[in-house]
């Protein structure tokens, strides 16, 4: 039961969608199909580079620097994804012509006072992925704006955003610790159980945004401890289509291709009966993406059904069900005849990272037989159960009032309570998807 439950970090949005009418012209609702979930064949990147001078001493040593190597780095990077373009941001953002970029790599730029991330977020293009370098250093009452406008401007667009952080040999100044804003000098020297932290914030197109970190982290060769945390929709890397899933067994229920949906990935099917419980099981493999948050074994699945009316859908109804999680050697549940939903996932047994998904559940209890019903099905864990991965707790520093002695240069100040606003703000915009599974029921 262990290691299943361990196997259950995983990321997995499978797409049974489908139509049922005498219109081929038949308009699905917009909401459960993301177009974060479409591969972008050609994206602009924005990189945004904190000039504050809080960021000055990651560049005075030469042991042990990432962070000198990064405009070309990312420059390399970019260029492979679409057009690049370097900007240096503190209260405001200021365009880098040329290769003005790489001045960077020097103390020179770094004079600004104060770091407006918000303003960043403000102009960032979301059909371009925006790249952010800092150390995040911001207020309480800062980092909650950043977020808050982080949450309306991608998370609530089905947008990612994925975070880098890296440890990196650091001599210079830390502002504002503590209480009284202390500010004092920090020497990491060369050695790298005292290097500093450093993130790059990846925002954008779900796609882009794990292209980007999983290609950093394949061209970035230097030792530095190195952390990924990915806060996206999707909690899986495998494809949205049903058609690259093995289908085990459909009772009540049967297939139908009348508008040639399969290409789309879209899957239509028919129930024999409302009045009988219909059994679907599917089987899958599950693939983690880099960075993704891990999640105690309580998952939650919510039903949202639609009624077609003309060219619209109104909403029928929303209910919310717990998931069974089932070992591999467990014998199956018996399924009453008045079943509303079940759900299960379970191992498949010598078969590593494969799951089965069973739902069951009987259409007259949430479907209009006498209509076109539109059924999204989401797992997804609960809120207590998403957590972030242990490396930011490990990262962060709690006591901040400390003397400059005491103070720890190679965490970052109350780092959980930075990202976990972000993991909770991407949660309540929308929960993380385990399995999404939307199609079109009808009798026949």
């Amino acid at each position: 039961m262990k290691k299943f439950l361990n196997l259950l970090v995983m990321f997995i949005v499978i797409f049974v969608t489908g139509c049922g009418s005498e219109s081929e012209t038949l308009k699905f609702p917009e909401f459960p199909i993301a177009s974060s979930e479409i591969k972008s064949e050609k994206m602009d990147v924005d990189v945004y580079l904190d000039a504050t001078v809080s960021m000055q001493g990651y560049t005075t040593l030469a042991a042990g620097n990432v962070y000198r190597t990064l405009p070309d780095l990312l420059y390399d990077l970019g260029s492979t994804m679409g057009e690049i373009k370097f900007y240096g941001f503190g209260a405001q953002i200021q365009a880098l012509e040329g290769r003005n970029y790489r001045q960077f790599t020097t103390p020179t730029p770094y004079t600004e006072t104060i770091t407006a991330i918000s303003n960043v977020v403000d102009a960032a293009d979301t059909n371009h992925l925006s790249i952010i370098i800092t150390d995040l250093f911001e207020s309480d009452a800062d980092w909650s704006n950043v977020v808050q406008k982080i949450r309306s401007k991608f998370f609530e667009n089905h947008l990612a955003v994925g975070v880098i952080g890296i440890k990196n040999s650091f001599s210079g100044k830390i502002f504002d610790v503590g209480l009284n804003a202390a500010s004092f000098d920090y020497d990491s020297y060369d050695y790298p159980y005292r290097f500093r932290p450093f993130y790059i914030l990846i925002m954008g197109n779900e796609f882009n945004v794990r292209y980007f970190m999983e290609e950093f982290k394949e061209k970035q060769t230097l030792p530095n401890d190195t952390e990924y945390l990915l806060l996206v929709k999707n909690l899986s890397a495998l494809s949205n289509s049903l058609s690259d899933q093995e289908v085990l067994e459909m009772d009540n229920l049967f297939r139908e291709d009348k508008f040639n949906l399969t290409k789309d990935g879209i899957r239509e099917m028919g129930v024999k009966s409302f009045n009988e419980p219909s059994t679907f099981v599917l089987k899958f493999k599950r693939e983690t993406p880099l960075g993704a948050c891990p999640f105690e074994p309580s998952l939650k699945s919510k039903i949202k059904v639609f009624t077609q009316e003309k060219e619209a859908w109104k909403p029928l109804t929303e209910n919310e069900f717990d998931v069974k999680i089932a070992t591999s050697g467990e014998e199956e549940q018996e399924i009453s005849p008045d079943t509303d939903f079940y759900a299960e996932i379970k191992p498949v047994e010598d078969a590593e990272d494969t799951f089965t998904l069973k739902l069951t559940f009987t259409p007259g209890r949430f479907l209009n037989p006498d209509e076109i019903n539109f059924v999204n099905i989401s797992i997804s864990p609960t809120s207590k159960s998403y957590k972030l991965p242990q490396w930011v707790a490990n990262w962060s520093m709690v006591n901040v009032d400390v003397s400059p002695n005491d103070f720890d240069g190679t965490k970052t100040v109350n780092l959980t309570r930075v990202l976990g606003s972000l993991k909770d703000s991407l949660y309540s915009a929308e929960s993380p998807n385990l399995i999404n599974l939307n199609f079109v029921l009808y009798e026949r």
